[in-house]
């Protein structure tokens, strides 16, 4: 009757085992952790199936076959369980590590197939009669490490992820009952003549298999959540209606010094030693509407910004409420944000700096048109008054009062000439001539992220100075999408000025894109440059940089006096 029972239970462990087995190959996901169970319960039917016929086996040659084929289970169960637990917990393994994790089993099944010759892994074999050598104790301390230390992995977990504590105790439990019962069995505790530790895989197969369909512990989401909360680039804090952080990750841990069973006081007493740098009504408080009254819950977020050392830190907190308002839960959401005013504060200098520029090369342009024009015109009116005090002394005698009209006529028109000739030059002084490679060069200089060098091919001179509204502008916006969003240690900014026209080049040396899309910085050099008459042609890949080349034709060249 006892070997009937036992042979169920041996059947028990298989069946689940298989199922569980061919249920996750159809219907999981392939990935690591899942191989690595499937290879588990494979293992216990390997274990196992031999254990059905050792009743019915009565020569020495059956039952060391029977034996042989089973090891090929217990020596591996042991690796296959370690390895297991480790990527559970997202914990790699490395090479040399598994090579050595395998390769222990490997050779001490290999001893068991030659033991006739050594006598290392049974001292003993007859049928009743089995006297275990200095090899098997070998192999049991070995699996027995595997075990305790994937237990010991899976264990280290809960400390860390405690949303998968439910998870982690049927692991222990499946993993400590046959450890258990096998223990038993080799200590001598429990004479039965039979090994326990494959009916105990009934009972570990039974909880496993609740896991999987109840549970659904193998997720890759809910593996994968302690991992994503420890790599976010926030801080993250959940505390719960009594005021306890029950989740901090690295961040919080690192910026508030909080850890998970503080109560949240710690947290605002952080917070309060930190500088304000914006101030509203209860720290900003924002209620989230609230549709109705049937509504589940209520969220009220709060939001403030702070400074810590270096560091701007724009936290937000939100509480959620049950329906009728009474807290259940709250989180926080910590954020460096001082990247992103280093930026806008950059790009305002980039906006001043062409602005300014822009001022500059105006007044260039009202410089040469005043010259052109009103100089022009002033230098004919001295020359006609020449013209007339000459002529009018060969042919009209001494006319001394018209004379002297004429030259104070004379006299003020060549002031003005000096007087219009001398706000030129101020003009031009104000605007450092107004020249395109000057203005590259000054927004170069003013960038402090990256490196942008400037080589100027050809020669630069007053007749391109027009096309300054759309260079300038075109380059400003060109590093500002490069800080944002290249990566970058290094541009290169191109002129080459020629009797036809302008040519600017820039590369930079960042991550570059498969698919260039044309947002609104990229949009406004299309939209300024073809205004003018130009071209505009954008190459980039991934890893190799993004490039921008701009062509303008140059405007006649102008007279000068």
């Amino acid at each position: 009757m006892f070997d009937v029972l036992l042979n169920i239970t041996y059947l028990a462990a298989i069946a689940m085992s298989l199922y569980s087995a061919v249920w996750l190959l159809l219907k999981a996901d392939r990935n690591r952790t899942v191989c690595a169970f499937i290879a588990c319960q494979l293992l216990i039917v390997v274990w196992c199936v031999p254990q059905l016929f050792l009743g019915f086996v009565q020569s020495r040659e059956g039952l060391y076959t029977a034996y042989a084929v089973s090891y090929v289970g217990i020596c591996f169960i042991g690796p296959a369980w370690l390895v297991f637990a480790l990527r559970y917990g997202g914990k790699p393994m490395p090479l040399w590590a598994m090579v050595l994790l395998w390769g222990l089993p490997a050779v001490n099944y290999a001893v068991l197939l030659t033991n006739e010759v050594h006598h290392l892994f049974y001292a003993e074999f007859e049928v009743g009669n089995v006297v275990y050598g200095p090899a098997f104790m070998l192999h049991v301390v070995f699996t027995y490490a595997c075990v305790v230390a994937g237990m010991a992995a899976v264990a280290g977990n809960f400390r860390r992820y405690r949303v998968r504590a439910l998870h982690i105790a049927m692991i222990l439990v499946s993993a400590a009952v046959p450890l258990l019962f096998n223990l038993l069995h080799i200590s001598g505790a429990v004479q039965t003549g039979f090994d326990l530790t494959p009916p105990a895989f009934s009972v570990s197969s039974l909880i496993m298999l609740l896991a999987v369909y109840r549970y659904d512990f193998l997720d890759v989401n809910s593996l994968a959540f302690g991992q994503i909360l420890a790599e976010l680039p926030e801080a993250v804090l959940v505390y719960n209606e009594r005021g306890r952080i029950t989740c901090a990750n690295a961040l919080a841990k690192d910026w508030f010094g909080v850890e998970n069973g503080d109560e949240m006081a710690v947290f605002e007493e952080a917070v309060r030693g930190m500088e304000r740098l914006e101030e509203s009504p209860e720290d900003c408080a924002q209620n989230l509407p609230v549709p109705d009254a049937d509504s589940v819950s209520r969220e009220q977020e709060q939001r403030f910004l702070v400074r810590s050392g270096e560091r701007r830190l724009e936290i937000r907190r939100r509480s959620r409420r049950d329906r009728s308002g009474h807290f259940q839960a709250g989180t926080v959401l910590a954020m460096d944000v001082s990247r992103y005013y280093e930026l806008l504060e950059r790009e305002r200098e980039l906006a001043v700096q062409g602005e300014r520029l822009a001022v500059e090369q105006e007044r260039n342009r009202i410089a040469q048109e005043v010259h052109d024009t009103t100089g022009h015109t002033l230098t004919m009116i001295n020359s006609l008054l020449k013209l007339v005090r000459i002529g009018h002394k060969e042919e009209a005698g001494d006319q001394a009062e018209l004379e002297t009209y004429l030259i104070q006529a004379e006299e003020l028109a060549a002031g003005g000439i000096r007087e219009l000739r001398c706000s030129i030059n101020n003009l031009r002084a104000m605007g450092a001539d107004g020249l395109v490679s000057q203005g590259v060069r000054r927004l170069a200089e003013s960038i402090r992220e990256f490196e942008v060098e400037v080589t100027v091919q050809g020669t630069d001179s007053p007749r391109y100075s027009h096309l300054c509204p759309v260079i300038l502008p075109s380059f400003k916006e060109a590093l500002t999408n490069c800080m944002k969003y290249a990566a970058a240690t290094h541009v290169d900014a191109i002129l080459k000025f020629s009797g036809d026209g302008l040519a600017f080049y820039i590369f930079d040396n960042g991550r570059g894109c498969g698919q260039i899309h044309r947002g609104n910085g990229l949009a406004g050099i299309y939209r300024r440059v073809e205004a003018a008459g130009g071209q505009v042609r954008v190459a980039s890949e991934e890893g190799a940089g993004f490039g921008i080349t701009i062509r303008l034709p140059v405007e006649p060249e102008g007279k000068t006096l």
